[in-house]
Order: C-alpha cells, then structure tokens, then sequence
C-alpha cells in the first residue's frame, strides 16, 4: 500500500465519521425540538345529550302540553282574572369593582403563565398543600401578592384564589 493510498482512506475515514456524527446531531436536533413544544389544549365535541333536535319523547310531551294549555285557555275564559299584584323594585346590585386595584389592592397585577406545562394551584404558600387546581400555559392570571417564593393568585376564568410557585409567570403591561 503506497502513502496516497493510505491518506485518502484515513481521510475518507475521518470524513464519514464526520457525515454519521452531523447526521446524528442533526436528527437528534429535530427530535428533541419537536419534543420542546408545548401540545395543543385538546377540543371536546359537543355530547349527544346536549344536542337541540328534539327526541320524539319530547315531542309527545309538548303536544300533551298544548292540549292542557288549550283546555286551560277555555276555563279561564268564563272566569274573572285576578288582579296583579304590582311588583316591588329590584335593589340595585353593588357594582362590581372596577380595577385591580380597587378589587386587590395597589400591588395587584396581571400576568400571564410562562411555564411550558402550566401551573398547579395550590390551597396553602407550600408543595406540600393540596392541589385545587390548575392553569395552562399562557393563561391570565391576577397576581394579588407575593410571599417568599409563593404568589397568591386570581384565576378570572374559574374565579379562584389559590396559591402559585414565584418565577413561573410574566407580567402584563
């Protein structure tokens, strides 16, 4: 075997070498981004129970309740009505407060999940706390107060008040 002869196959050599590792790089590369990304919320079709075509059950309900309403039309007819009572005023509704601040105070403010796989609401500042809850990613939330590295947080879509880890959210505005 001459000198050329054994420069091109350590040459060749290291080349192929080379080719198997880039090409296991790069797949690996793709596999493990593909794996980072965070799923899609899945999407429930509507039941079979919800569904508005009425049944033939409850068709012949209807129509047995037209004929009592029917009968009870004409009886009603020969007698005197009652007088309506008038109706008292409903009271006004307390307004809903209007700002974060004036429902939490000034520290409040809102933020969104930043954690690929959402958050655990919990019942106490503590990993020990029972779980009430959860949040997905990107969520809002209203940050109402932070203690060590627990935050009390607003869930405005469940109304709930719970207690989330400190670091896992980003503020808004």
């Amino acid at each position: 075997m001459s000198i050329s002869g054994l420069i091109q196959f350590v040459l060749g050599f290291v080349l192929g070498v080379f080719l198997l590792t880039s090409a296991g790089a790069a797949a690996a590369y793709f596999f493990f981004n593909r794996m980072s990304d965070v799923p899609s919320q899945p999407v429930f079709s509507e039941s079979e129970e919800e569904s508005s075509e009425p049944t033939a059950k409850d068709q012949s309900a209807a129509s047995g309740s037209d004929q009592t309403a029917t009968e009870t039309t004409q009886t009603s007819q020969s007698e005197p009505k009652p007088e309506p009572e008038p109706e008292s005023e409903p009271e006004p509704e307390p307004e809903e407060p209007k700002t974060l601040a004036d429902r939490f105070g000034e520290q409040a403010y809102e933020a969104r999940v930043t954690w690929p796989s959402g958050l655990s609401l919990r019942a106490n500042p503590s990993l020990d706390a029972s779980r009430v809850g959860g949040v997905y990613y990107q969520d809002k939330l209203v940050i109402i107060e932070t203690q060590g590295d627990w935050q009390r947080v607003y869930v405005p879509e469940s109304g709930q008040q719970a207690w989330v880890k400190a670091g896992n959210v980003e503020k808004i505005n």
